[in-house]
């Protein structure tokens, strides 16, 4: 990863049969990221998909030369191995990840990330805020399964599982690093994150229906379901060996 002169952020978004999403994404970030004066790069990690993603990609990059940056997937990797594919491309000292689909919206972006550089916290993440109901029953899901994570792993947060944060590039880093590998570790990278002792700051952000196409995730309680069979391996490594490092550390 190389440090470009002049970049304030970097934003990682993964990127899976979304091309009817990213040229109002890029817009609205653009239009943002000008009238807050944030030199931003944004990263579009296509993860080899069945649509027409690339192309769009491809196409974003020649109108927005300066700002979008895309990279390409020969094999479908998930979230997670989009998130480590647009940090290896990244340069600037910060970073932000989003999703595709405008879910969150990029105009909320500034306020993490000025909160980040104003207030000290080491993650600032976004707590999300149903704006209409028509996907209550996911939503609900989530909620659930975010109260199940605080009681496992011994943390008070609103939203473990929101998928869009700012932070410094060497912490997004270490919260990509695990011993185990997870099938979904979208769900545990703020927990990853509070195990190694980051501190996390949660803001409220709106949350939109999605703006074009359809999510992968056809059955939320059927993905929920599944995963379940990352838990024992993730109790285990952020509950119990990472507490134990940084207590060796501190006793040190």
């Amino acid at each position: 990863m190389s440090q470009a002169a002049g970049l304030d952020l970097s934003v990682i978004v993964p990127c899976y049969n979304e091309e009817a999403n990213l040229d109002e994404l890029v817009t609205r970030f653009v239009t943002t990221f000008d009238l807050f004066r944030i030199r931003a790069e944004i990263i579009l990690v296509d993860d080899c998909s069945r649509d027409a993603t690339r192309r769009v990609i491809e196409e974003l990059e020649r109108r927005h030369a300066d700002t979008v940056v895309g990279v390409f997937h020969e094999q479908n990797q998930g979230i997670s191995g989009g998130w480590r594919s647009g940090l290896a491309k990244s340069r600037a000292p910060l970073v932000a990840i989003t999703d595709a689909d405008l879910q969150y919206a990029p105009e909320d972006l500034p306020r993490l990330y000025q909160i980040l550089k104003r207030e000290g916290a080491d993650v600032v993440q976004g707590w999300r805020i149903a704006k209409t109901f028509k996907g209550w029953y996911r939503y609900a899901l989530s909620l659930a399964f975010s109260f199940m994570l605080n009681r496992l792993f011994g943390m008070n947060l609103r939203d473990i599982k929101s998928g869009f944060l700012c932070t410094r590039r060497e912490i997004f880093g270490e919260m990509l690093e695990t011993r185990y590998r997870y099938r979904y570790l979208q769900h545990f990278i703020v927990v990853n994150a509070a195990s190694k002792g980051f501190s996390v700051r949660q803001e409220p952000v709106l949350f939109w229906d999605r703006h074009a196409g359809e999510s992968f995730i056809h059955s939320p309680f059927a993905f929920g379901a599944r995963s379940l069979t990352d838990l024992p391996h993730a109790f285990w490594e952020f509950r119990v060996l990472n507490r134990r490092e940084r207590a060796k550390r501190c006793a040190a």
